[in-house]
């Protein structure tokens, strides 16, 4: 029964993430907590998750598509780095209030994306160099490496607005670099003996084929759907955790 319920959560929280970059760790957390799992055991498991279904999701959205992968690399070495700083800084850090920041920063980038219907639409031409949208990468990584709901909110945006990236390859362009993120701070959690196979093993499961099924339908729908999914579950994140629900 166990296994059941938290394979069928992680499905729904991995199939609405890959349509949106909202995050399954905003859904599954609460969920894992309430079943007696402890916050570490649930980090490390969202982690892996992401490590799983992140690469299934950047093939189905970037698959013939111009990927910028001179710009992925660099920014994969760059939030490494954030990452690093991210899993220290967490453990010190007031859980609370930090929520209620990024919950602020969620809202506001919900509201520009809202005000600007042409944004991802189609490619634009750069408006920063790789070097310079590269070292944005750095809070994207330590953001990740702890938490990551919202993450695809913030680096599609990121792309789409100095880069010029359709929404989609922007989207997509994320989820390979999560991928390397999420698969460091796996190691960082299993290392300091986080890891719990009764929650990583059924979870892990759920997000691979949820994500699969839900970067299909998002590629298939077009920026149309990943833009309303974008606005909505990037809303309800945001409000989430800047009031504390």
């Amino acid at each position: 029964m166990q296994f059941a319920i938290i394979s069928s959560v992680a499905f729904l929280a991995s199939m609405l993430s890959a349509m949106s970059g909202a995050g399954a760790a905003i859904l599954t957390t609460p969920v894992w907590l309430s079943m007696g799992f402890p916050l570490p055991a649930v980090i490390a498991s969202n982690q892996l998750n992401g490590a799983a279904w992140t690469p299934i999701a950047a093939r189905n959205y970037l698959q013939g598509r111009d990927a910028d992968w001179p710009l992925i690399r660099a920014m994969v070495l760059v939030g490494l780095a954030g990452a690093f700083v991210g899993t220290a800084v967490v453990r010190g850090a007031d859980p609370r209030v930090l929520a209620r920041v990024i919950g602020a920063i969620i809202v506001a980038l919900v509201l520009f994306v809202a005000a600007s219907p042409a944004l991802g639409a189609a490619s634009m031409p750069p408006l920063l160099s790789r070097r310079l949208t590269s070292i944005l990468a750095f809070p994207i990584g330590a953001y990740e490496a702890f938490f990551g709901s919202g993450n695809g909110l913030f680096t599609s945006v990121l792309l789409a607005r100095t880069r010029g990236m359709p929404l989609l390859t922007a989207l997509g362009s994320y989820y390979a670099m999560a991928f390397f993120l999420n698969s460091f701070a796996v190691a960082v959690y299993a290392a300091a003996g986080h890891a719990d196979l009764r929650l990583m093993v059924p979870s892990t499961a759920g997000s691979v084929l949820g994500a699969y099924v839900g970067s299909r339908i998002g590629r298939r729908k077009g920026q149309v759907l990943v833009r309303a999914m974008f606005l909505v579950m990037g809303g309800a994140l945001g409000a989430k955790l800047l009031l504390g629900w």
